[in-house]
């Protein structure tokens, strides 16, 4: 079943499970899963969110979803918080809209919270798109978020990456100074192919 205009999955599992009987009772810790998904791929309602996305949130809160809950879920343990504010305090503005993190730590979790980083950097003012760079099993992985004007899709494909318009991702076998490099080239591609597409629209 496919929905393009659709926030999340879990927006549709919702709408599938509303259709299949008039009354279904879906367990707490489903409805909670559910409405957890719809709230990470909305970036808290923010993101492609139609007015059936907040629907299939009603319909899961009747069966009992509890948002605490599902706050609770995206809760973090000191140390990443402080490596996640890290990445943002120390982040380089690129061409007044772009913002670039390094996050140094060679843990387990660094790309995930690499991700979390560049999610947490769209909420500088004037910031339309971030990248975040990490080290993990001797390649460099860069996760790249935007708010939708910039296509980060775009962007990391020209570095064999891939995802969509507002959440993507690559890796490099290469140092970080080079991968910096290479990003920033990228992104300097896409914001010409950009303005010449605009100037041809005209």
């Amino acid at each position: 079943y496919l929905e393009p205009h659709a926030s999340s999955t879990s927006e549709l599992v919702t709408e599938i499970i509303s259709y299949m009987a008039e009354k279904v009772k879906i367990p707490n810790v489903v409805a909670e899963a559910l409405l957890a998904g719809i709230t990470v791929d909305t970036k808290n309602f923010i993101l492609q969110t139609g007015v059936r996305t907040f629907e299939a949130a009603s319909i899961l809160k009747r069966q009992g979803a509890d948002s605490v809950e599902v706050k609770q879920l995206f809760r973090d343990n000191e140390r990443t918080v402080k490596l996640k504010g890290d990445v943002v305090a120390n982040s380089e503005i690129f061409r007044d809209r772009i913002s670039i993190g390094i996050l140094d730590e060679k843990i387990e979790e660094s790309i995930l919270i690499a991700a979390q980083a560049a999610d947490e950097m769209l909420n500088i003012n004037g910031i339309e798109a971030s990248f975040v760079l990490t080290l993990n099993k001797n390649k460099i992985h860069i996760s790249g978020r935007s708010l939708g004007q910039i296509s980060v899709q775009l962007i990391l494909e020209k570095l064999q990456g891939g995802g969509h318009l507002t959440s993507a991702g690559t890796q490099l076998e290469t140092t970080m100074d080079e991968a910096i490099i290479m990003l920033k080239n990228a992104i300097d591609d896409y914001l010409k192919d950009d303005e010449n597409e605009s100037n041809s629209n005209r």
